[in-house]
Protein backbone atom coordinates (compact mmCIF):
# COMPACT_ATOMS: atom_id res chain seq x y z
CA UNK A 1 0.00 0.00 0.00
CA UNK A 2 2.87 2.39 0.83
CA UNK A 3 4.48 1.48 -2.49
CA UNK A 4 1.25 2.25 -4.39
CA UNK A 5 0.97 5.61 -2.59
CA UNK A 6 4.61 6.38 -3.40
CA UNK A 7 4.04 5.56 -7.09
CA UNK A 8 0.94 7.78 -7.23
CA UNK A 9 2.75 10.68 -5.53
CA UNK A 10 5.65 10.28 -7.94
CA UNK A 11 3.23 10.30 -10.89
CA UNK A 12 1.56 13.47 -9.59
CA UNK A 13 4.93 15.16 -9.14
CA UNK A 14 5.90 14.25 -12.71
CA UNK A 15 2.61 15.66 -14.00
CA UNK A 16 3.12 18.86 -12.00
CA UNK A 17 6.60 19.25 -13.47
CA UNK A 18 5.29 18.59 -16.98
CA UNK A 19 2.56 21.22 -16.55
CA UNK A 20 5.00 23.73 -15.05
CA UNK A 21 7.37 23.30 -17.99
CA UNK A 22 4.57 23.59 -20.55
CA UNK A 23 3.60 27.27 -20.70
CA UNK A 24 1.22 26.94 -23.66
CA UNK A 25 -2.50 27.67 -23.75
CA UNK A 26 -3.15 23.90 -23.58
CA UNK A 27 -2.91 23.92 -19.78
CA UNK A 28 -6.42 23.38 -18.48
CA UNK A 29 -5.79 22.86 -14.77
CA UNK A 30 -3.89 24.62 -12.05
CA UNK A 31 -1.53 22.44 -10.05
CA UNK A 32 -3.78 22.85 -7.01
CA UNK A 33 -6.69 21.33 -8.97
CA UNK A 34 -4.99 17.94 -9.40
CA UNK A 35 -5.59 15.40 -6.65
CA UNK A 36 -5.69 11.74 -5.67
CA UNK A 37 -8.68 10.28 -3.84
CA UNK A 38 -8.10 7.06 -1.90
CA UNK A 39 -10.89 4.51 -2.09
CA UNK A 40 -11.41 1.72 0.42
CA UNK A 41 -14.29 -0.71 0.71
CA UNK A 42 -15.85 -2.03 3.89
CA UNK A 43 -14.82 -5.58 2.95
CA UNK A 44 -11.22 -4.39 2.31
CA UNK A 45 -11.24 -5.66 -1.29
CA UNK A 46 -10.59 -2.11 -2.56
CA UNK A 47 -7.69 0.05 -1.47
CA UNK A 48 -6.79 2.26 -4.42
CA UNK A 49 -6.00 5.88 -5.29
CA UNK A 50 -7.68 7.56 -8.27
CA UNK A 51 -6.19 10.61 -10.01
CA UNK A 52 -8.68 13.39 -10.72
CA UNK A 53 -9.27 17.14 -10.72
CA UNK A 54 -11.58 19.23 -8.55
CA UNK A 55 -13.98 19.87 -11.44
CA UNK A 56 -14.66 16.15 -12.03
CA UNK A 57 -18.06 14.99 -10.89
CA UNK A 58 -17.94 12.19 -8.38
CA UNK A 59 -19.71 9.98 -10.95
CA UNK A 60 -16.73 10.44 -13.31
CA UNK A 61 -14.29 9.40 -10.58
CA UNK A 62 -16.57 6.48 -9.66
CA UNK A 63 -16.41 5.34 -13.30
CA UNK A 64 -12.59 5.36 -13.14
CA UNK A 65 -12.84 3.12 -10.08
CA UNK A 66 -15.18 0.71 -11.87
CA UNK A 67 -12.78 0.48 -14.80
CA UNK A 68 -10.33 -1.12 -12.36
CA UNK A 69 -12.79 -2.94 -10.07
CA UNK A 70 -15.42 -3.99 -12.61
CA UNK A 71 -17.09 -6.42 -10.18
CA UNK A 72 -18.45 -3.42 -8.21
CA UNK A 73 -20.15 -1.92 -11.27
CA UNK A 74 -23.20 -4.18 -10.95
CA UNK A 75 -23.73 -3.64 -7.24
CA UNK A 76 -25.59 -0.95 -5.37
CA UNK A 77 -22.89 1.19 -3.77
CA UNK A 78 -22.87 4.17 -1.44
CA UNK A 79 -19.81 6.35 -0.88
CA UNK A 80 -19.01 8.38 2.21
CA UNK A 81 -16.27 10.75 3.27
CA UNK A 82 -15.73 11.71 6.90
CA UNK A 83 -19.19 10.32 7.72
CA UNK A 84 -20.98 12.30 4.98
CA UNK A 85 -22.69 10.73 1.97
CA UNK A 86 -21.18 11.85 -1.33
CA UNK A 87 -23.53 13.26 -3.95
CA UNK A 88 -22.63 11.56 -7.25
CA UNK A 89 -23.49 14.35 -9.68
CA UNK A 90 -21.79 17.16 -7.80
CA UNK A 91 -18.15 17.85 -8.50
CA UNK A 92 -15.39 17.08 -6.02
CA UNK A 93 -15.13 20.68 -4.85
CA UNK A 94 -18.89 20.85 -4.20
CA UNK A 95 -18.63 17.57 -2.26
CA UNK A 96 -15.80 19.13 -0.22
CA UNK A 97 -13.38 16.37 -1.25
CA UNK A 98 -9.71 17.25 -1.02
CA UNK A 99 -6.42 15.76 -2.16
CA UNK A 100 -5.58 12.62 -0.20
CA UNK A 101 -9.06 12.18 1.30
CA UNK A 102 -10.27 8.65 1.98
CA UNK A 103 -13.59 7.64 0.48
CA UNK A 104 -15.35 4.60 1.92
CA UNK A 105 -17.40 2.37 -0.39
CA UNK A 106 -20.37 0.54 1.15
CA UNK A 107 -22.00 -2.29 -0.81
CA UNK A 108 -25.73 -2.11 -0.19
CA UNK A 109 -27.32 -5.54 -0.51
Amino acid sequence: MKNQLYLKENEINQLKLKIKNNNTKDNYFKLDDIMVINFTSTDSSINYGIKCVVTDTFAEVEEKLYQIYDEFRNTNNMFTIKGRTILRFKNLKENNIRDGDKVLLFRIE
